[in-house]
């Protein structure tokens, strides 16, 4: 490998003119493991002064030739063996942490906002990272397109959280949609599901003013009452 990148760093040096200066090259690689215990894949990233070189930079081939079956070989008998003997010995040593399976709780935000209402669901604090999450309006899913968000981000704690939004206008509100945020996870039987429906905030503080004009009617007939006793 630093042989590899060795030669990657003087043709790349010399194709990009760089002739002054610290110049970085950095790669990371990895490798997924099946149930089974065999290799699935091995992921390399390169870059070269901060520049992702596996996606920038083209060599030219007049210039710069490997043999591919030679860096398949390398790969196949001692990048991948390495990469697979050292996460299964982290498996091992990790188990109970990397192996443990924490449900997600789920949340059916709303806020008020310019224009109408913001509805989010919100799933965190679940582990492993890989969840379903859908944003259902009337039984029907969302389109993406139509959703802000929808990135899986760690939350700190060893867990993770993923918050997809959408903006509701007043017209759409006047509709009484159902909205349900639903989300399936390995940690789970069944899929949770959240449901709100518009409109609903309206119809609520419509009877609370009632309720409270009445309130007043009756204290204030009270004090005419006692006071006309008096």
């Amino acid at each position: 490998m630093y042989h590899h990148m060795k030669e990657r760093y003087f043709h790349l040096k010399h194709q990009l003119n760089l002739t002054r200066g610290v110049q970085v090259q950095q790669r990371m690689a990895g490798c997924e493991m099946l149930d089974n215990g065999e290799p699935a894949l091995i992921m390399t990233k390169n870059t070269f002064n901060a520049v992702f070189a596996d996606h920038a930079i083209y060599y030219n081939m007049t210039h710069f030739t490997y043999n591919a079956g030679q860096l398949l070989t390398v790969y196949e008998n001692v990048y991948v063996p390495i990469c697979i003997k050292t996460l299964k010995r982290f498996l091992k040593r990790e188990k109970n942490i990397v192996m443990r399976k924490v449900p997600p709780r789920l949340r059916l935000i709303k806020k008020e906002v310019s224009g109408g209402f913001q509805v989010s669901c919100l799933a965190f604090g679940f582990y492993p990272r890989h969840i379903n999450m859908t944003l259902l309006r009337d039984g029907q899913p969302v389109a993406e397109q139509e959703l802000t968000g929808g990135e899986v981000l760690p939350s700190g704690d060893g867990t993770y959280q993923l918050r997809k939004s959408l903006e509701v206008s007043t017209e759409e509100l006047k509709k009484r949609h159902n909205y349900t945020c639903t989300a399936s996870h390995l940690s789970l039987d069944n899929k949770l599901d959240v449901s709100w429906e518009s409109g609903t905030e309206r119809v609520h503080l419509s009877t609370l003013s009632v309720l409270l004009v009445m309130l007043l009617v009756v204290i204030l007939l009270g004090i005419f009452i006692c006071v006309k006793r008096s």
